[in-house]
């Protein structure tokens, strides 16, 4: 099959998953999900350390084992949802949002400097992109392209489809600038691991994460604002929160304000994952990477 054959096909599957009844796509989701968590011991084991790691001193096992399955009935919930919500008319996804602290985006995007609003993987975050129109405001989103053409050019549809433009993340950088400079706002995310060479390492659940630095390299050089944003489901009606503006940090010290501006964007996130764990995608190995040191002696 072509491509564009795979894509139509994709296209169909869609279609015919958005007419399963809620009330059954929920039962679907939370036995596939189950299914999932029981059958796939990799993700199983990194999403039961990760949180034993984040929570464990609070949590008992019973807690862990609890939030891990429902984690995995989340994900899988994301599918069935984005397949319901395609026919929905802008007016009618809309309906289903709700939008707080959009004060803090508004003052952020009245200094003209740009906006960088700065997310993570927690609720329906595929949803959260098409929603964004919500906000009256023109907005971008910066992502990583997939490999597998058609699902690629799928999702990019699905996600384009009212006014948000979608920037694929490597060479995106000029791009970025220029968009900042006319005062765009521009969504990210920033909660998942990268090689040494891409990042610096900060404090995530207190635990050292190797981190993107390039938010930071693109703020300190812009002056751009950073706005904190999450989504989380209830059932589907999803709620969206701004948080205020996180302060730029700049000394003169460059090597030191790209850690210390990181850290801050990596604690905003923390603070976002805290407002509802069993929502957060926890099967992402986060702390992958790790820190650098000298072989040990003998």
């Amino acid at each position: 099959m072509t491509d564009e054959q795979v894509y139509r096909l994709l296209k169909r599957v869609v279609f015919f998953v958005g007419k399963i009844p809620v009330p059954l796509a929920k039962i679907f989701a939370r036995a596939l999900g189950w299914l999932w968590f029981k059958v796939d011991k990799r993700h199983r084991d990194i999403t039961l350390q990760n949180l034993t790691h984040a929570f464990g001193s609070r949590w008992p096992d019973e807690k862990i084992d609890r939030t891990a399955r429902q984690v995995f009935v989340n994900i899988v919930g994301i599918v069935f949802e984005v397949a319901w919500s395609c026919p929905l008319s802008r007016a009618q996804l809309l309906s289903h949002f709700t939008v707080r602290g959009l004060a803090h985006l508004h003052a952020a995007h009245a200094r003209a400097k740009g906006v960088l609003v700065v997310t993570c993987h927690m609720g329906n975050f595929e949803m959260l992109i098409p929603a964004i129109e919500g906000t009256g405001l023109k907005g971008y989103a910066i992502y990583r392209k997939l490999d597998f053409v058609p699902l690629e050019k799928l999702m990019r549809n699905l996600r384009q489809r009212f006014g948000v433009t979608m920037i694929p993340m490597r060479g995106a950088s000029r791009t970025l600038e220029h968009i900042l400079r006319q005062g765009g706002v521009v969504g990210t995310l920033l909660d998942q691991n990268v090689d040494w060479y891409k990042g610096v390492f900060v404090k995530f659940f207190g635990r050292p994460a190797c981190t993107n630095s390039g938010l930071a390299k693109l703020v300190m050089k812009t002056k751009a604002s950073v706005v904190p944003m999450y989504t989380i489901r209830h059932g589907r009606n999803y709620h969206i929160e701004f948080l205020p503006e996180i302060p730029l940090v700049i000394t003169g010290d460059d090597i030191k304000d790209i850690e210390t501006n990181t850290q801050n964007f990596t604690t905003a996130v923390e603070t976002m994952v805290r407002k509802c764990p069993d929502q957060y995608f926890w099967v992402h190995n986060r702390w992958k990477t790790k820190p650098w040191c000298l072989w040990p002696r003998s």
